[in-house]
């Protein structure tokens, strides 16, 4: 089997890795001129823009899922994919269309021009965001729920014009090399998104964040609104999937039970029905039922998904900073299940290392630290291996350079292990071990 993660032999990507620069170049200037070139085609659909550090992609899986269960026709627009790229644009849950892709790609290939010096390429994250903005204007869905890359106000995302909800989720302190040295400036690169006259809802997590976005909020003429307009009571965790009941702006209560597990899971769900209950005025088929069924029928791949692996259990989780590592650690706490389950560790080198692996270290018996082939950013194993070393405690830890061999290794002590660290180390493994689920976000 060839253990590559980056292969050539998908037109998609090859089309995508010849068009762009490979680079992270913050900015809007060449997105903004590629557009231009197209006849603006973000700018012919409704848009849900969700941006933040943790949950975006859970969030808005949900909001699509209510969406489509009241009816409406919907794209979503998430990054990064697990198994195939088609599956970060959906229409109406549907994964896109391979040659539909490779077809938009073209158009845009055809607008670039040739000889294109390569230095001022749009990045792959550009050029795969403008494709996909002209797939979604000739779909036209009555909403194109639209999550942010890594960034807020320079994402090439926020190109988008017609946006009827901006939603706000969980700050962390991830890529402060691009966003800012400190929570408040990476909350301030999210929240600038923000559209004057428009209306938002955030999280309101950390707390520490709430006072700054309302004080924007107020200036720019902004509706926003934050989870203290909901009340969650009678919690139930577990991997298979969240019960609870939520009384939204001191209505009623109302039991829903989410398809995706695990403690963040209940405040992605609350953020979800919260974002949908502000747009229910202008999509006026989102109701109780809606919000009920579309939360029972998200699908989202590699977030707390359970696998079955010839009797044995691997959970594949994207918790990739410390912050998803804390949550991922506080739901097996709760359902008292950690010491049951070894570790498959892999991140990428840029990321606070020392803050995730303490975490990891301090909750579970065993860590196998890994890669991942074919990409460069991945932190050493043996390096991590190293800083597990400075925490006391009980946990074992191993360096196992192939991820295969380190699930191997980490099955001969135990039967239920979770993988986590990089959605790249998921996407991975499933890739590799389950070619059967390929394409599925579900």
């Amino acid at each position: 089997m060839n253990r590559t993660i980056f292969g050539t032999s998908d037109p998609v990507e090859i089309l995508l890795h010849e068009m762009s620069t490979p680079y992270i170049r913050p900015g809007l200037s060449r997105i903004a001129a590629l557009l231009g070139k197209m006849g603006h085609p973000e700018r012919s659909f409704p848009v849900v823009h969700v941006v933040g550090t943790n949950g975006k992609g859970s969030v808005s899986a949900m909001i699509e899922a209510i969406f489509l269960d009241a009816g409406y026709s919907t794209c979503l627009y998430t990054s990064p994919h697990l198994s195939d790229i088609t599956e970060r644009l959906r229409f109406s849950g549907t994964p896109i269309d391979r040659e539909l892709l490779i077809a938009s790609l073209k158009r845009i290939g055809s607008l670039q021009g040739e000889g294109m010096d390569p230095g001022s390429r749009s990045t792959y994250f550009e050029v795969l965001t403008a494709a996909a903005f002209d797939a979604i204007a000739a779909y036209s869905p009555d909403v194109a729920v639209i999550e942010a890359g890594m960034g807020g106000r320079l994402d090439a995302t926020n190109m988008a014009r017609n946006v009827v909800l901006t939603v706000i989720t969980t700050i962390g302190s991830d890529h402060a090399h691009f966003l800012g040295g400190t929570l408040e400036e990476i909350a301030m690169e999210k929240f600038r998104v923000l559209r004057p006259d428009g209306i938002s809802v955030f999280s309101g997590r950390p707390f520490c964040l709430e006072g700054a976005y309302l004080d924007l909020c107020r200036r720019i003429g902004n509706d926003g609104e934050t989870l203290r307009s909901v009340k969650i009571s009678d919690p139930t965790i577990a991997l298979e999937g969240n019960t609870f009941d939520i009384s939204i702006r001191g209505t009623d209560p109302f039991s829903v039970r989410t398809s995706l597990g695990g403690t963040f899971q209940v405040e992605n769900a609350a953020l979800a029905l919260l974002a949908t209950k502000r747009l229910s005025s202008l999509y006026p088929r989102i109701d109780k039922k809606a919000m009920i069924g579309g939360l029972g029928k998200t699908r989202w791949s590699g977030r707390l998904e359970r696998i079955d692996h010839h009797g044995r259990e691997i959970v594949l989780d994207g918790a990739h900073n410390p912050e998803g590592i804390q949550a991922l650690v506080e739901t097996f706490n709760i359902m008292g299940t950690a010491q049951d389950h070894a570790v498959v560790f892999a991140v990428m080198r840029d990321k606070d290392l020392g803050g995730m692996v303490s975490r990891i270290c301090n909750a579970f018996p065993m860590v196998v630290f890994t890669s991942i082939p074919g990409m460069e950013r991945a932190a050493c194993p043996d390096f991590l291996q190293e800083i597990s070393r400075s925490f006391p405690g009980n946990c074992e830890s191993l360096s196992v350079n192939d991820p295969i061999d380190a699930l191997q290794v980490a099955f001969r002590r135990y039967r239920k292990v979770v993988v986590c660290g990089s959605l790249y180390l998921s996407g991975y493994l499933k890739r590799f071990l389950f070619p059967d689920r390929q394409g599925g976000m579900g």
